[in-house]
């Protein structure tokens, strides 16, 4: 990952704490009219997350290949995971 990707991942996962943090503490962005659009901002900025870490993981070499694809899998289907990966692999050089 270079520096951009870097720093857009970890504003992605300080946006989601914050998102959920607000969502719990003050009710008024609860309402539909404040909901939807940082519900929508909150959809663009994890996809473009998720193709960040996707991209990552297709560009790194593995020692064996099934881990890649137990990655790919666990980022499509548990959104935490990413956190793991990126603390794992992601904030490292890629060797190879």
């Amino acid at each position: 990952m270079n520096i951009f990707e870097k720093v857009f991942s970890l504003l992605a996962i300080i946006f989601a704490a914050g998102l959920i943090i607000g969502l719990i503490y003050f009710p008024q962005l609860r309402q539909l009219h404040l909901l939807i659009p940082i519900c929508l901002l909150g959809l663009v900025i994890n996809v473009l997350l998720m193709f960040i870490v996707l991209r990552d993981i297709f560009s790194r070499n593995f020692s064996d290949q099934g881990k890649k694809y137990l990655w790919i899998a666990l980022v499509l289907l548990l959104w935490p995971s990413i956190l793991f990966y990126l603390y794992r692999y992601g904030f490292r050089p890629r060797t190879g």
